[in-house]
């Protein structure tokens, strides 16, 4: 027998939700908020999702697995490791210039629950991890091009950029000056040349 279709397109639901976190973040989005923005009954809800913590953890994923793909068709597409780093760079800035800059979905639960609270630790442990792997995959490739000098690790020059990245998206989300926060880019991509 088949079971009752769904009455609703799961992937626009969960863009929805994941919006909702990313704008608010977990605690301060209610149950309520997710109904409305995803057009679900509190039954379709809990029979779809069991919980929002789970959902918070479905949305994660969902965001990394964007980001990781994004990252993986810009690195294809660009004509440089530079210019890869300079277009994911001026991207947090010009969130800013915007005028509604979110920030990092997952830097934005890493700050929100930091020590305190190790619900989703796991979660953005692993999604920070796989941005991370973006990253130290284009320093290869840099270095392998020729465009990079060759650096003892491109893991912690991975690390260092996603620091100097998630940086500058929270000070931007903070209120700082486009012409500040552009500044900071070109130091930090300056330093990619220059340490690497």
């Amino acid at each position: 027998m088949i079971g009752r279709p769904r009455q609703f397109d799961r992937c626009t639901a969960l863009c929805a939700a994941t919006d909702m976190f990313w704008k608010r973040g977990f605690t301060a989005t209610s149950l309520d908020d997710l109904l409305s923005v995803m057009s679900l009954s509190k039954s379709s809800f809990y029979a779809e999702f069991r919980s929002k913590e789970d959902l918070y953890r479905v949305c994660l994923r969902h965001y990394q697995d964007t980001i990781v793909e994004y990252l993986s068709q810009l690195r294809a597409d660009s004509a440089s490791t530079c210019n890869f780093f300079t277009a994911i760079f001026g991207e947090a800035v010009e969130d800013g210039a915007a005028g509604d800059p979110k920030g990092c979905f997952i830097v934005n639960s890493a700050i929100e629950f930091g020590q305190h609270d190790s619900r989703f630790s796991d979660d953005v442990r692993s999604a920070l991890t796989e941005v991370q792997n973006a990253f130290e995959a284009a320093i290869r490739q840099g270095v392998q091009s020729g465009e990079l000098a060759t650096t003892p690790s491109p893991k912690v020059m991975a690390k260092y950029l996603l620091t100097c990245l998630s940086g500058v998206r929270a000070m931007v989300k903070g209120g700082m000056p486009v012409t500040d926060a552009r500044a900071v880019v070109r130091k930090v991509l300056d330093s990619l040349v220059e340490d690497s």
